[in-house]
């Protein structure tokens, strides 16, 4: 059988006369066994860019995942299908809507290796909330400050001087929708230099994107948005794919259309996708958190095992009852972003918590979950960490850029030892906010600038700078983040919101950011117990006391204060 790709198998079985699904129908997954007789010339088949990434990964350029699917085996299943949903090369399966009676005759096939149904779900959260629509032609005071700091704050301007905006980088962005990005403001400079590679519409099986919701054009402008005065994104030079994803009408085939979107942006070439979609319940439970569970979780590890750097938004689940990150978040080797507030410097309550259910670091960096994004009547302020992926995504495709033969995991790997924090990290921040370091410095100074006083029962830290005399004090803490280990994860606070009303006065929107204590209390399995935020102005005489019995020994305390980072390991 000569190659054949997913798009040509697709119009073949449309040919067969299969019609649209009725809703008395059921959703399957069917897997296949084999790709025998597929001939496949990667030459022919992927995008020269594609290739590239392939052999600066060191990727066997024939990989069986690779192949197309079996025409053949694809029109038997289809003969007894109702209609057919999509193809995945990569998982080298069918989804399809069929009756039960039908589902255990394709079952019989000897080449089908296995089938899930699929049960019917609720809308999946895309996480932003919905734009305040009043900007018209000009930026208040409150505007334009958070569009300047929402890239100050990754020191944007020393990228700009340098000459990165993510030029020869391609990024796909999966999303709900790109509502007027063919005639919106912001991406005309993108549109001038044909720099909108493609699209597709995986819901409607059509080339057009500029339809449903304007959440993918906010997000769009987030990574590469500007305007004659204002610049939104960092990467305002690179290439875009734009895949609809997802709808309001069906929800059943949104993680099938995420994954034969990252195959479609895998074969076009691109870079990095960009992911501001999240699945959490009711189609799963926190426990299938852990990265190898959900669908949509498996297929944004395959597209990372091609060589992509994926960027996927935490979620905002943070004060609702779920807490955790949300698929495709989970996936190790995924970048998970969580939002901060741009008045405070630290958390939005919003933004969704870590770790995965198995203890690994989620989010692994953050950025402003508060942005100016472009949107139908201009720029407008929305929120949500749909848009601190995409701020991070625009920075990584600057280093991208770069650093061109950098592997996606070594790419990953320095965004996250570039965040503001590194090398400490907490469950809400990451290792921070990304800052590229890399263009002015090879190490970072660790010089102190806290005092620790110890005793037989606890630690005291003090500011260096502050002489002030220490009284002996229990341990008070302003802000506590409970580590989530099992379903609820607790924000225990007098008042959740003290420092973010603290340091924002009325009819002013800018704010002094207070340099916070950072620290957590890790045990002997490297998991982190319980971390804490605190501004030491608040403390009583400027310090912080910690006890030597807050939990089993052995643990440790790590902190970080302006810039210096240390570990405390308190021994038996």
């Amino acid at each position: 059988m000569k190659y054949s790709d997913c798009k040509s198998i697709f119009l073949l079985i449309l040919g067969l006369g299969i019609g649209f699904k009725s809703f008395s129908q059921a959703t399957y997954r069917v897997f296949f066994k084999d790709k025998n007789g597929i001939e496949y010339n990667p030459y022919h088949y992927l995008h020269p860019k594609a290739i590239e990434r392939r052999i600066i990964h060191g990727l066997n350029l024939c990989d069986s995942s690779d192949f197309p699917v079996n025409e053949n085996y694809c029109l038997k299943v289809s003969n007894l299908a109702d209609s057919i949903k999509g193809i995945s090369r990569w998982m080298n399966a069918m989804f399809i809507y069929a009756s039960e009676q039908n589902i255990l005759l394709i079952n019989k096939f000897p080449f089908v290796k296995n089938i899930e149904a699929i049960s019917p779900i609720n809308k999946n959260n895309i996480y932003c909330s919905k734009p305040q629509y009043n900007f018209d032609t000009l930026l208040t005071e409150k505007q334009n400050y958070l569009l300047v700091s929402q890239l100050d704050r990754m020191n944007g301007k020393l990228l700009k001087e340098n000459n990165l905006d993510g030029k020869g980088v391609r990024i796909a962005i999966l999303d709900v929708g790109f509502k007027t990005y063919e005639t919106n403001l912001a991406f005309k400079h993108i549109r001038e230099r044909n720099g909108i590679i493609a699209t597709y519409d995986f819901v409607k099986k059509r080339t057009n994107t500029n339809l449903g919701m304007l959440h993918g054009t906010n997000v769009m402008s987030c990574i590469a948005g500007k305007t004659e005065n204002y610049q939104i994104g960092l990467a305002t030079g690179a290439e875009f794919l734009l895949a609809r994803t997802e709808s309001y009408t069906e929800f059943f085939s949104e993680e099938e259309n995420w994954l034969m979107a990252a195959e479609w942006a895998d074969k076009n070439g691109v870079d990095i996708i960009n992911s501001s979609l999240g699945y959490t319940g009711p189609r799963y439970l926190p426990e299938n958190m852990d990265g190898k569970t959900a669908f949509v979780s498996k297929a944004a590890q395959l597209a990372v095992d091609k060589g992509i750097l994926v960027v996927s938004s935490a979620g905002n689940e943070g004060t609702g009852k779920w807490k955790r990150v949300a698929a495709p978040g989970d996936a190790e080797g995924v970048l998970t972003v969580g939002g901060i507030d741009p008045y405070t410097g630290i958390h939005s309550d919003f933004s969704s918590f870590g770790p995965s259910w198995d203890k690994r670091l989620k989010p692994e960096v953050c950025a402003y979950g508060t942005a100016i994004v472009s949107s139908r009547t201009g720029l407008v302020i929305s929120e949500g960490t749909s848009f601190s992926s995409p701020l991070v995504a625009g920075f990584a495709a600057c280093l991208k850029q770069r650093y061109p033969l950098l592997k996606n995991t070594e790419l990953k790997e320095l965004i996250c030892r570039s965040g503001d924090l590194w090398p400490y990290f907490d469950y809400a921040h990451g290792y921070g906010v990304p800052q590229p370091y890399f263009l002015f410095k090879d190490t970072i100074e660790n010089k102190p600038t806290l005092s620790i006083i110890e005793d037989n029962d606890e630690l005291t830290f003090y500011p260096i700078e502050w002489n002030t005399s220490l009284q002996k004090r229990g341990s008070n803490m302003d802000t506590t983040f409970e580590s989530c280990t099992d379903t609820v994860l607790n924000l225990n606070s007098s008042d959740p919101n003290l420092l973010k009303n603290k340091h924002i006065t009325a009819n002013s929107c800018k704010t002094t950011v207070p340099d916070y204590l950072f620290y957590h209390i890790k045990n002997n399995k490297g998991y982190i117990d319980k971390y804490y935020v605190l501004d030491l102005k608040d403390e009583e005489n400027g310090s912080v006391s910690i006890s030597k019995n807050i939990t089993d020994k052995p643990f440790s305390i790590e902190f970080f204060y302006k810039g210096y980072y240390k570990e405390i390991i308190i021994k038996e």
